[in-house]
Formats: C-alpha cells, structure tokens, sequence
C-alpha cells in the first residue's frame, strides 16, 4: 500500500496485479491502474481471472496462499529461505483443511546465500 512509485520505477511492468483484501475496497490513490483490489474474496477473484483467460498466476503472502491451497487451487509452491534467525515469527502457512503431499523437489541455492525449494503439490482426500 505505501509504494509511491513513479510509472518508470513499477517493478511489475504491464502485469496485472491483484489484491485481495477484507479492509481496502479500492487501490491506492498511487497505485490506481497499476492494482486491482478484490473484497469480494477469492471466488470473484478466481472466476473474474478464469473469465479473463488467464491460467496461470503468482501468489503470495501466507494468508492468501493458505486460501488457495485449501481450495485446490496451487499446482507448485516455492519457499524461499533467507539466511536469518529471527528467533521468533508467524507461522508460514494457516490452518489446512486438508493434507497436501509434496513431489518433484527441486531446489536453488543463490550467491547471496538465498534457498529456494520448488515443489509440485499434491493434494489428498483425507482433511487434517
């Protein structure tokens, strides 16, 4: 919400951007034509992305990506570790209503000391 970026210095490009949120019901003033907000939740969200056409998309934040996973809706999942002991947090995922089984591991390890691990999810009929 604070990005105050100038059209040259959005690092997104052309990429449509959305948000989804329970308190914002329109984007920023500085982030108008550049961000669509989503109250509604994430089945407007999906069907509008779905009736736009598109497939595929990137998703992020531990409260937005547990949604999608309990709905099915995540094919890959990419955890990127930072090489920092904070001692303390939030957990990375919410509640799952449901086990979802990790395959196809593959991992990356950067020059800045950044882990990334890429999985592909499977998603079982079992609920936790």
């Amino acid at each position: 919400m604070s990005f105050n970026l100038t059209a040259e210095q959005w690092p997104y490009g052309d990429r449509p951007i959305y948000v989804l949120s329970t308190t914002l019901q329109r984007a920023p003033e500085s982030l108008v034509g550049n961000v669509q907000v989503f109250p509604a939740g994430l089945d407007a969200l999906v069907g509008h992305l779905r009736s736009s056409g598109y497939q595929h998309g990137y998703v992020d934040g531990g409260t937005t990506i547990t949604s999608f996973i309990n709905a099915g809706l995540l094919d890959e999942i990419c955890v990127t570790q930072a090489p920092v002991l904070l001692g303390e947090g939030l957990p990375l995922f919410g509640h799952l209503g449901q086990q979802v089984d990790l395959s196809a591991a593959r991992a990356e390890a950067f020059g800045n000391d950044f882990l990334q691990w890429k999985y592909s999810l499977n998603y079982s009929q079992s609920t936790g």
